[in-house]
């Protein structure tokens, strides 16, 4: 089974986006599966929520069958909610294409989330 990689971006497109830095407000997910071209947009459906958007994203990802997220940052409540849903935390620079991002990704030069950074 390939693993699907979920990217947050500033608006639902292709690759070609910019990364959005955040995870549980970013507007949309790119998700890519495996090696292929094929990319499936999914708006954030937590981005104007009152609270929890963290946890709801989080729950977004489970629900689509994602396994790893790149992102710039995560908050506590997103990063335990991912944790326990066994979905992998990648962080990116910003200012990177979705492309970019998952290049790296890719190469192995992303840095990827760990316990130790909320304690």
């Amino acid at each position: 089974m390939a693993q699907k990689i979920a990217i947050t971006v500033q608006r639902a497109g292709t690759l070609d986006e910019l990364m959005d830095s955040r995870f549980g407000r970013a507007p949309a997910f790119l998700l890519v599966e495996g090696d292929g071209p094929q990319v499936t947009q999914l708006d954030n459906p937590a981005t104007t929520a009152a609270h929890g958007a963290g946890t709801a994203s989080a729950a977004a990802m489970a629900d689509h069958g994602v396994h790893a997220v790149i992102s710039g940052r995560f908050g506590p409540k997103a990063f335990e909610a991912l944790k326990t849903l066994g979905v992998e935390m990648w962080t990116a620079p910003s200012g990177l294409t979705a492309a970019e991002a998952l290049a790296k990704f890719r190469e192995g030069t992303l840095t990827r989330m760990a316990v130790e950074e909320f304690r």
